[in-house]
């Protein structure tokens, strides 16, 4: 018997509910931001955007004399852009035939498909996005006797940017995962109800992370890594001046480096950590010759610049003139990576599109997701398609709330 109820309506509805079951990684990070969106709107437009402040970590003051600047110090909030920028759609025939069918044997025979596809393809863009920003790093020993001591040492790292413990998560690749799990299955512990969010891909909770796996996680591509050294004293900020490079070397975003003489503070007493700072390059550099930008995170922001103490800071002091960069992997290198965050490390916004003038269709806009359906035909060609959109904005609110566990080979 036919569907009568088979409407835009309806199948915007499964279509959400279905894409956010494949998405992994979109499940597991903050989407609050897109209550700060203008719900009143009709629509939304590219290039639209919400503003997250990130609270600053108080400088403590000795004595009783109040100390003007010091205060003025503490008021220094940062701040991450989330900014719609990605708009992807997925076409489907969704006409007078298809209409005909029940919903069971639309979402068999098309929708099922499409979102499967298109689920995939936003994800894995987020987790890219994700990943590429994260600057704490360790490596997979070649001799490695406990397979889990990586996820140990992520697990330091989260303790040292003072990461909140609950809701770790590790998200790796069935081929990481089995690395682990064969000879670690044992020290796996169940968790009911993470089970039930993530399906069949949770594999258990071990080092203080809840085990999941993806196969959309992003492989580190590294472009150089070798002979390149700080050009110029005294760089704080967010962008680092470099040089020995030459004409078109590619240095890659997600490219994870050390600096000599650069240690990591403890973000409220500001004593060394006695461990070099990790800093990540955010996005793709090639050399127009021998020097070149790093747009890097986190920002340098030494405790003491001169006789004067800083907002912030996290290292111990800036990198002197000629000092090497030392990075994660070679020249050229590709390294298979899990990644061990908490929600609030990242933040999406799904927000809604408008159905267009002329044509039919609905939008279906909660809290797990936005997107729209809309059909619409071409009278001149005798044709009628179908298209569902979805249109959203990630910002990496906390990098150094995340680390990442690298096999190099």
């Amino acid at each position: 018997m036919a569907n009568e109820v088979l409407t835009h309506d309806v199948v915007a509805k499964e279509a959400a509910a279905m894409l956010i079951e494949e998405s992994v990684f979109i499940k597991s990070i903050n989407r609050g931001r897109e209550q700060e969106f203008d719900k009143d709107k009709s629509g939304y437009k590219v290039g639209e955007s919400v503003r997250i402040k990130i609270p600053p970590v108080p400088i403590v003051t000795d004595g009783a004399k109040y100390k003007e600047a010091e205060a003025f110090l503490n008021a220094q909030e940062t701040s991450r852009l989330l900014k719609v920028d990605t708009q992807k759609h997925v076409s489907l025939q969704f006409t007078a035939a298809e209409q005909a069918l029940t919903l069971t044997q639309f979402k068999e025979r098309f929708l099922q498909p499409a979102i499967e596809t298109l689920a995939t393809t936003i994800d894995a863009d987020l987790l890219k996005r994700a990943i590429v920003t994260v600057n704490n790093y360790s490596t997979v020993g070649v001799n490695e006797i406990a397979p889990l001591a990586p996820f140990g040492r992520a697990r330091e790292m989260l303790a040292r940017s003072l990461t909140p413990k609950t809701g770790r998560i590790a998200l790796l690749s069935s081929e990481f995962s089995n690395s682990i799990v064969d000879t670690s299955g044992t020290l796996f512990n169940p968790n009911a109800e993470i089970a039930k969010q993530y399906k069949e891909g949770y594999v258990g909770r071990a080092r203080g992370f809840d085990f999941v796996e993806s196969e959309h996680i992003y492989r580190q591509v590294n472009g150089k890594t070798s002979g390149i050294t700080v050009s110029g004293n005294g760089q704080t900020g967010g962008n680092l001046t470099v040089e020995g490079l030459s004409n078109g070397d590619v240095i890659k975003a997600g490219q994870v480096f050390t600096l000599t003489g650069v240690e990591m503070l403890h973000p409220l007493t500001r004593l060394s950590y006695g461990k070099l700072m990790q800093f990540v390059v955010l996005e793709d550099v090639t050399a127009g010759g021998a020097t070149a930008t790093l747009k890097i995170y986190p920002e340098i922001t030494p405790d003491m610049i001169g006789s004067n103490k800083q907002a912030n800071a996290n290292v111990s002091a800036t990198a002197l003139n000629g000092v090497g960069l030392t990075f994660v992997g070679g020249d050229n290198d590709v390294i298979d990576q899990a990644l061990c965050y908490t929600k609030d490390a990242f933040s999406a916004a799904f927000v809604p599109k408008k159905v267009l003038a002329g044509c039919e269709g609905y939008t279906f806009n909660t809290e797990t997701m936005a997107l729209r359906i809309q059909t619409g035909g071409n009278w001149e060609e005798d044709f009628e398609g179908t298209r569902v959109d979805v249109m959203y904005g990630f910002a990496m609110v906390r990098g150094n709330h995340a680390a990442r566990i690298g096999r190099i080979g």
